[in-house]
């Protein structure tokens, strides 16, 4: 009986004990569910975040290679077949037309008058070969070589212009011969190549071989620099066919000594002294 009691009163207990424990439980579950969901949402937020910073990186990236491209586009030099399209466009412009259109080299290349024209060029000449950047840098700098010689007739000075013009064509195939002769040349030391390297440039040329031309660069290089040209020279003159050596008309000395001063460039060793 005692017994019996006993058992009923345990029974009891244990099962008060796992009523109130329940609840409880069922708390520690809810907390534990809702602290979940709110990691879950601060995982989502900082995923959108990097997505949202990883998107915004790309856009700057395509941003910077665009730039970049368009300034190698810009930089590049025209292609002589894309000038040579650009000459026949503004010609067939302004001669086969009913109504000619041309450039007035008296405004601007902006002006709406020749923007105009412009526009023409651009629709004939802008391809996937040809980008519009670089269709519009060789179409302006066309426009400009017209307007200049359209101020050098009006004031008579195209004659002075042409002849600058072929003397410092002269300078840059005299200046491209010599650069070929020394990096092909066997004779030459490193440190004659180096020397050399210093002083060819344009600047340092001389329009030798004209007769237009007398003691030009006299000032202008040491007995040094002097001598390593002259051997350059020879050993470009070697290579030269008869008829090339035919062609060349031989520098006149004479008048007055040569004012020209050397480049702010020129090294210590290529300067004449007191010159």
């Amino acid at each position: 009986m005692g017994e019996d009691t006993e058992r009923r009163a345990s029974s009891s207990f244990l099962s008060s004990s796992i009523s109130s424990l329940q609840p409880a439980d069922s708390r520690r579950q809810e907390g534990a569910a809702g602290t979940g969901t709110d990691v879950n949402v601060q995982l989502l937020a900082a995923i959108k975040s990097l997505q949202d910073q990883v998107a915004d990186l790309q856009a700057k990236s395509t941003q910077a290679v665009a730039a970049t491209q368009q300034c190698a586009v810009s930089q590049k030099k025209a292609p002589k077949e894309l000038l040579a399209t650009i000459h026949s466009v503004v010609k067939h412009l302004k001669d086969t037309l009913e109504k000619p259109m041309q450039w007035d080299t008296s405004l601007g290349f902006s002006s709406p008058e020749n923007m105009l024209v412009t526009a023409e060029i651009a629709t004939a000449c802008v391809s996937d070969r040809y980008p519009a950047a670089m269709v519009q840098k060789a179409t302006k700098k066309y426009f400009t070589t017209l307007k200049r010689r359209s101020r050098l007739i009006s004031t008579n000075k195209i004659s002075d212009a042409r002849q600058k013009q072929r003397r410092l064509q002269r300078k840059h195939h005299k200046l491209q011969i010599r650069k070929a002769t020394c990096l092909a040349s066997t004779t030459l030391t490193p440190e004659q190549r180096d020397l050399l390297g210093a002083v060819l440039h344009v600047e340092y040329m001389s329009t030798e071989e004209s007769e237009e031309e007398s003691g030009e660069d006299e000032c202008m290089g040491s007995a040094r620099l002097t001598e390593m040209l002259q051997s350059l020279d020879r050993k470009i003159r070697r290579k030269r066919s008869s008829r090339a050596v035919e062609m060349c008309r031989k520098r006149c000395h004479g008048g007055e000594p040569s004012t020209k001063k050397p480049p702010p460039s020129c090294p210590a060793w290529a300067k004449v002294p007191d010159c």
